[in-house]
């Protein structure tokens, strides 16, 4: 804290990760940087070896102790007293947060310590709005509360899809007149530009190793592909995450492969890399914002098969650049990759996912709408 140093323009980026800010957010941040800002990220953890982009930009990170997961009142108090020191000394003109506990405490402690220039950003409904167990029910209802009294106070609130937005809205969280719909995180097109597709049916998804991802249904589906196709290859790459609905990745390494034929690949350390390797894209999560990971997929000219649901379902055009399929349902999704055994479907796919990518999800374009809503045009 004593190396804080006050500059004429400071932004501070608030996450509940700061791997997720080197991934996803760097291009925002070099536009801060680009107009002469100063940027401070704030996040309880960061991958070595990603914290080096942002030392090399000669962006700060300050960590905070912000718990991810969970639902800790005591911890949101703590995170609220401790940002509210940090925004007094920084003095930010300008705090974007995103990830749902990061934007609550970080727009309590905004307000708290006089900080009005406050901006949102909804990436996915992640388990808030779960509405089965009375423990989901009430932590629903406190966090619905807690979120509308923090959202309160931001100037505006983006979100990646148009499904998420409604059920804010619905929820009585947020003021419509406050909302704004951004296409997703955007993509790189330069850094992931189109690729040639591998000769051969190579599936691969790429995610947490949590249920939720639809990493199960990708399993079921490969076992049933590979039983009319035995030389469909599926690769999966992810890392554990201490979650609810985690899966185990001891019995990934040891079990999968001979129980569905899927490959595990670990940690994808560049995903450019991972994604090369494959001939088509899967993602059959249960719900997203709009999944970066598929954005850069389509980026490289990858046909993709994901879920009918929110977030997932911006992403494919219908029998265009890929297919939609209902979610849990892991026999429809095996027959929408057995279509795309064909070789050709998968090439005239795979072009279209790039040019739909081109047309609605160039991270410039989203960068120039979230800029242009904060007044940084």
């Amino acid at each position: 804290m004593d190396n804080l140093k006050i500059n004429k323009k400071t932004m501070v980026l608030l996450s509940g990760s700061g791997d997720t800010v080197v991934w996803f957010r760097l291009e925002l941040l070099d536009k801060f940087l680009d107009q002469s800002f100063k940027v401070y990220v704030l996040a309880p953890d960061i991958r070595p070896e990603l914290k080096k982009e942002l030392d090399n930009r000669g962006i700060d990170l300050i960590f905070i102790k912000l718990e991810r997961k969970g639902f800790n009142i005591i911890n949101l108090f703590q995170s609220i007293a401790e940002l509210i020191k940090i925004f007094r000394k920084i003095k930010p003109d300008l705090i974007f947060s995103y990830t749902h506990k990061a934007i609550l405490a970080g727009s309590l402690a905004a307000r708290l310590s006089g900080f009005s220039n406050l901006y949102s950003l909804i990436t996915g409904t992640g388990h808030l709005f779960d509405n089965k167990t009375y423990k989901e029910k009430l932590i629903k209802f406190l966090g619905s509360k807690l979120l509308r009294l923090g959202l309160k106070f931001n100037k505006i609130i983006f979100f990646q899809n148009p499904d998420d937005k409604k059920l804010f809205i619905d929820n009585k969280i947020i003021n419509y007149k406050k909302s704004r719909i951004v296409n997703g995180s955007g993509v790189n097109l330069k850094k992931f530009n189109i690729e040639s597709l591998p000769s051969s049916p190579i599936f691969l998804t790429m995610a947490r190793l949590i249920k939720s991802k639809g990493i199960m249904e990708y399993a079921k589906s490969a076992r049933e592909v590979k039983k009319y196709y035995p030389d469909a290859r599926f690769l999966l790459y992810g890392y554990p995450d201490d979650h609810p609905d985690s899966i185990s990745e001891k019995d990934i390494i040891e079990n999968w492969y001979e129980k569905y034929g899927v490959e595990y690949c670990g940690y994808a350390d560049d995903p450019k890399t991972a994604i090369r390797s494959c001939s088509i894209f899967v993602l059959l999560s249960y719900k997203e914002g709009t999944p970066r990971v598929v954005l850069e997929a389509m980026a490289m000219g990858r046909p993709i098969i994901t879920t009918d649901v929110p977030g997932c379902r911006e992403t494919v055009q219908n029998e265009v650049n890929g297919f939609l399929v209902p979610p849990f349902k892991y026999l429809e999704a095996s027959n929408a990759m057995k279509k795309l055994l064909n070789e050709d479907m998968r090439m005239e796919m795979g072009s279209n996912s790039r040019e739909y990518c081109e047309s609605k999800f160039d991270v410039n374009d989203v960068n120039r709408v979230l800029l242009s809503e904060m007044g940084l045009t």
